[in-house]
């Protein structure tokens, strides 16, 4: 008899059972088993030889040796295993048999059940990632907020000692120009890894908008730089690509996992040798992404399953096989596909095509005024638990404008009681006892065109309720460290209004 595929009954069925006549070496299946092989009822002889076919190559020898327990004494087993279906997919079974003896005490019968448990595995497994992730986040926040109050300071007073040097004769000037430049690239790499770990830290998945591709590109790569450097030479071709509608967090996990799986192909000591390519391009409207390894390349016989949950050929405890299936996921949830071609020993390449986002229309940017246009003097006050940044960003600021520090929420509150104000309140959004956002909500009862005034800063350790603050909050807000001549130039637009 032939075989006949169910292809849409792939997880309908989910238990099934058998019986197995050792005297006369007669199989049974119920219509289920035949369901969930993906056969049609009866379309094939029930033997053993046609079952163990269809167990996954690499699960036959277990097997064996398993039902071999129960023709020499042991009364039941339980086995877990893959069974490949009649459509290719490959599936997880808990499989249990107990036997059935003579008087002699001699097995005669072999009675059995099959449950098709990959659906469950998969949500324990989410579950477990699901767990896993959020603690990772809850530590990269704290980690980020660490970095960047630090990185903020450095940031304001390299900034100053930039303005300040500038006043020097030229020769001074020019000896230490190169070296300021290098501080702000090395001030803006931390910067992008950090922006990195918050992206990752707030994977909400609710929230999403127009995403630039490229961007959320640059953040995965700053995250896996160290990983591909002992590797390879990363190089990278970034053409214009139309906004997409996803979740910044989301859509960096699939790269991430992309450009780790692209390093791990290739091995350690070589890097010279090899290289990993990141592209992106727009065609027929979708955004692409490409990520190329000049790697090892994944063998023909395995190609199919790459997609295939836990399906990894990293040893136990080094993957868990699920990242390319999550990948898949995310991408086909955007209404997307991800697709790959691979030459054993020639490398891989991965392909991430995205639907362009609804056009919107976008609030214009913060541009930072010609050196002709006028400045006013204004009056600022800074709130930031943090002293010492705090005072940095009075340096800086004094040179255009009248500057005060406090470093509570309950002091810059003690100020707008006394009847004191400001043309822009500075108020760092995550400080102890009073937050930014109780000065803002105090500020609405005391004088609210003044809490119309706050613009808030972050070095990034959001709670959920700042989270829902700053998605509701129409004013401004800057990520610490921030860009310091936008966020000049918002103090003027302030101060001039």
């Amino acid at each position: 008899m032939s075989s006949q595929p169910i292809s849409t009954l792939k997880a309908a069925v989910r238990f099934g059972i058998w019986e197995w006549s050792l005297a006369d070496n007669v199989l049974m299946w119920s219509d289920e088993l035949y369901l969930m092989l993906g056969l049609v009822p009866q379309s094939v002889a029930p033997t053993l030889d046609e079952f163990v076919a269809r167990v996954h190559p690499e699960d036959r020898a277990s097997m064996a040796t398993e039902l071999g327990q129960l023709r020499t004494g042991k009364t039941q087993i339980t086995v877990s295993h893959r069974v490949i279906r009649a459509d290719g997919e490959i599936r997880n079974w808990k499989a249990s048999a107990c036997a059935r003896l003579d008087a002699s005490g001699a097995p005669v019968r072999l009675i059995g059940t099959a449950e098709d448990i990959t659906d469950d595995q998969e949500r324990a497994a989410r579950i477990v990632f699901s767990d896993r992730m959020r603690s990772v986040g809850t530590l990269a926040a704290g980690v980020a907020h660490e970095i960047n109050n630090p990185l903020a300071l450095i940031s304001v007073n390299l900034e100053l000692m930039i303005e300040t040097l500038r006043g020097h004769p030229e020769s001074v000037w020019n000896s230490v120009e190169s070296m300021t430049q290098e501080l702000r690239v090395g001030v803006e790499r931390v910067r992008n890894i950090v922006r990195g770990l918050k992206t990752f830290a707030h994977a909400d998945e609710g929230n999403t908008g127009p995403l630039d591709v490229v961007h959320v590109v640059d953040l995965a790569i700053a995250l896996v730089r160290h990983e591909i450097r002992h590797r390879a030479h990363l190089a990278t071709d970034f053409g214009p690509v139309p906004l997409v509608p996803a979740n910044e967090a989301r859509l960096g996990q699939v790269f991430v996992n992309l450009l780790l799986n692209a390093a791990q192909a290739i091995p350690l000591g070589a890097a010279d040798q090899h290289e990993i390519r990141v592209s992106t391009h727009e065609e027929a409207g979708r955004a692409i992404v490409e990520i190329r390894d000049s790697g090892a390349g994944i063998p023909l016989a395995i190609q199919p399953l790459v997609f295939d949950p836990f399906f990894t050929t990293r040893p136990i405890g080094e993957g868990t096989g699920l990242g390319l299936t999550i990948c898949h996921n995310i991408v086909r949830s955007l209404g997307g596909t991800i697709t790959f071609t691979s030459s054993p020993g020639a490398g891989s390449t991965f392909r991430v095509a995205l639907p362009p986002a609804t056009p919107t229309v976008k609030a214009p940017a913060v541009t930072s005024p010609t050196g002709t246009a006028p400045r006013t003097r204004g009056r600022i006050l800074i709130v930031d638990d943090e002293a010492m940044f705090a005072n940095s960003m009075r340096r800086l600021l004094s040179r255009e404008h009248e500057v005060a520090v406090e470093n509570s929420g309950r002091a810059a509150l003690d100020r707008f009681r006394a009847g004191e104000r400001f043309d822009v309140i500075l108020c760092d959004l995550m400080m102890p006892e009073l937050t930014g956002m109780d000065v803002h909500s105090a500020l609405m009862e005391l004088s609210p065109e003044q809490a119309g005034r706050m613009v808030f800063l972050t070095g990034g350790a959001f709670t959920p309720a700042a989270q829902r603050f700053l998605d509701a909050h129409e004013g401004a807000f800057f990520e610490k460290p921030c860009d310091l001549q936008l966020l000049k130039a918002t103090i003027r637009g302030f101060v001039q209004s």
